[in-house]
């Protein structure tokens, strides 16, 4: 995030906004300072970054065989979007990598998993993403 400043668009003069870049997808986005507590959720710390990584070595749960049941489970912890639960995502779908028995969707699942927690990781941790994409791997498969 930038900075908070006033901006007037058409409407109330002296409105506050905070100016927050999005370098994936090299996007600016404009929010009224009162909403960005309910609109950008805050970075986590690095100590919550660490236990990110230690659930997902530890987190184990059995998932539906059945891919459309499976990637509906998926979604549904995609759209959360906190660290945990794209991080039982990234375990999930990493494992079936390895046996070769992913979907479509599982493969668009696992990139999608992988990219946005790698990014909360790595400014957590502040470490760069492919190292953070390692140790995220090396957790999973151990």
């Amino acid at each position: 995030m930038q900075s908070i400043r006033e901006r007037s668009f058409s409407g109330p003069k002296g409105r506050k906004f905070a100016k927050i870049f999005f370098p994936r997808e090299d996007l600016v986005l404009m929010v009224r300072e009162r909403d960005l507590a309910g609109t950008i959720r805050k970075p986590i710390k690095k100590a919550e970054a660490k236990k990110v990584l230690e659930h997902i070595g530890d987190w184990e749960e059995s998932v539906s065989d059945q891919w459309k049941v499976r990637a509906n489970a998926q979604q549904q912890k995609l759209d959360v979007g906190d660290a945990f639960s794209l991080a039982e995502v990234f375990k999930t779908l990493t494992l079936r990598k390895k046996a070769d028995t992913m979907s479509a969707a599982d493969r668009k699942q696992l990139s999608q998993s992988q990219q946005c927690l790698s990014e909360v990781l790595a400014v957590a941790l502040d470490t760069p993403l492919g190292k953070v994409s390692r140790h995220m791997k090396q957790a999973a498969l151990n």
